[in-house]
């Protein structure tokens, strides 16, 4: 499949569903199912991510060059064979760890500004 290259910053600002993604993926490969467990409990119910769309989104993130297809890792029962894992690339990654960037400063540009509370401790 062919992957458009792209530089991190390029890909910014991140949508919600797709942070999640690449968050739930960075700490390695993941099932969708397994994923889409995994965003619930990152997204603690502020973004709803469905089957189908997580799986759309998959198929545009691969096209993106973030996301690839994966062996299976090596602590999974491997009882169904027909399971696909997923996990981030390189530039995905990067797209996220760009991502976190720009959220902190925001973050912390804001509260500067009196806008948003300060951090709690």
């Amino acid at each position: 499949m062919a992957k458009t290259k792209h530089r991190p910053e390029d890909l910014l600002p991140l949508t919600p569903r797709v942070l999640l993604i690449l968050w739930g993926l960075a700490d390695g490969p993941q099932h969708p199912y397994r994923l889409l467990k995994t965003t619930e409990e990152l997204g603690r119910g502020r973004v709803a991510i469905g089957p189908a769309s997580l799986y759309e989104a998959i198929h545009s993130l691969r096209k993106k060059g973030l996301v690839e297809e994966s062996e299976e890792p090596d602590d999974v029962d491997r009882s169904d064979s027909r399971r696909r894992y997923f996990r981030l690339t390189d530039l995905g990654r990067a797209a996220l760890e760009a991502e976190a960037g720009r959220l902190t400063t925001l973050a912390e540009d804001l509260q500067r500004a009196k806008i948003a509370p300060a951090r709690r401790s």
